[in-house]
């Protein structure tokens, strides 16, 4: 299925800039538990930093994040299960910002008593900035930035990572660079932010003795989601040839009250130099 892919630019506390003007956004990311048939409120706030002023139109769009990055997804294109483009609003729709000044919106996140499928739900606030006064023969650019949430129905929700064909080889160009890939799926409920992920991979001689080790770099996987992880490793110059060992050990912190989730895997690769 074909998603159409909104480019965006992140800001929180920060200026972003086009053409003379320029604008900031808090909050750039808001997560929270929010049970089932509950309500929040809160606001978003767009500064104008720019000298001129500014239309400022907000929409609300569901949006996935296999890699890490957000893919914003327009209705008619959003199949995706968790989406939460249904449970967010945002008032005002568009907002005129003189320089220097700030405009509020505020907006309410809505959990259904009954979620199907039940989980989270991730939703962006869209704020699409544009020039109050445009000349006739001048071309309009626009900047866009988000605001996301990352909403948890609760301890009943849990991620879950999987993985599959997991393979370890020796580059091609560069026989002293070691190449760990597996294709990771989140096939829980919820996402899993990156700060709950801790792994690292320690790599062993044959006799046992620990050559070196490395952290696993992760980011914040949503449910519902999959992609190719990749791993490198420079090995040391004055390591020989041989076979040696490769060990995963990754831990997924869960929400409160849930035991967090352990994977252990041992791989085998024969260096040649």
């Amino acid at each position: 299925m074909r998603r159409k892919i909104i480019s965006i630019m992140l800001a929180a506390g920060v200026s972003v800039g086009a053409l003379g003007a320029g604008i900031s956004l808090s909050p750039m990311l808001t997560e929270i538990v929010l049970p089932p048939g509950t309500t929040y409120q809160d606001q978003i706030y767009i500064t104008n930093t720019g000298d001129e002023p500014v239309i400022v139109e907000v929409k609300v769009l569901g949006f996935m994040a296999p890699e890490g990055l957000p893919i914003f997804l327009e209705p008619e294109l959003d199949r995706y299960p968790y989406s939460g483009r249904d449970i967010l609003s945002v008032e005002p729709a568009e907002q005129e910002v003189d320089p220097g000044k700030t405009a509020v919106f505020s907006y309410t996140l809505a959990m259904p008593e009954d979620l199907d499928p039940f989980g989270g739900r991730y939703a962006a606030a869209i704020f699409k900035v544009k020039p109050l006064i445009t000349g006739a023969a001048q071309v309009i650019i626009s900047t866009q930035v988000a605001s996301l949430f990352l909403v948890s129905p609760g301890p009943d929700a849990a991620p879950h990572l999987t993985f599959e064909n997991i393979r370890i080889h020796q580059s091609q160009t560069d026989p002293r660079t070691v190449i760990l890939e597996a294709l990771i799926t989140n096939d829980g409920n919820l996402h899993v932010s990156s700060d709950q992920i801790i792994g690292w991979i320690y790599v062993t001689d044959a006799d046992g003795y620990l050559v070196d080790k490395f952290q696993v770099d992760t980011h914040t996987m949503l449910p519902a989601n999959k992609y190719i992880h990749r791993e490198t490793w420079k090995v040391p110059r004055d390591l020989p040839s041989g076979t040696y060992q490769f060990h995963l050990d990754l831990w997924i912190f869960s929400p409160l009250g849930k035991e967090p989730q352990r994977y252990y895997l041992t791989l085998p690769l024969e260096l040649k130099f």
